[in-house]
C-alpha cells in the first residue's frame, strides 16, 4: 500500500471515530468535498498544507496521520 492510501486511511480512521461526515470534515478543512473524498481514497496527491489543515481540523498532529 503507498503512502497516499495508507494516509487516506488514517484519514476516514479519525474522521469516523469523531463521527463526522465527509462534507463536515472538508468544511472544517476549508477543501472541497470531491477532494477530499479523493484524499481518502489516495487517489490525490495532497500538499503539506492540505495534510496540515486536514489535521488542524481534526484536532491532531499531522503526524498521526501517518503512524
Amino acid at each position: 500500500m503507498d503512502w497516499k492510501a495508507r494516509l487516506g486511511k488514517s484519514i476516514l480512521k479519525f474522521r469516523t471515530a469523531r463521527g463526522w461526515s465527509q462534507q463536515a470534515l472538508a468544511g472544517e478543512a476549508n477543501l472541497s468535498l470531491r477532494y477530499l473524498a479523493g484524499v481518502e481514497r489516495g487517489e490525490e496527491n495532497p500538499s503539506l498544507e492540505t495534510i496540515i489543515a486536514i489535521a488542524d481540523a481534526l484536532l491532531i498532529s499531522p503526524g498521526q496521520l501517518f503512524e
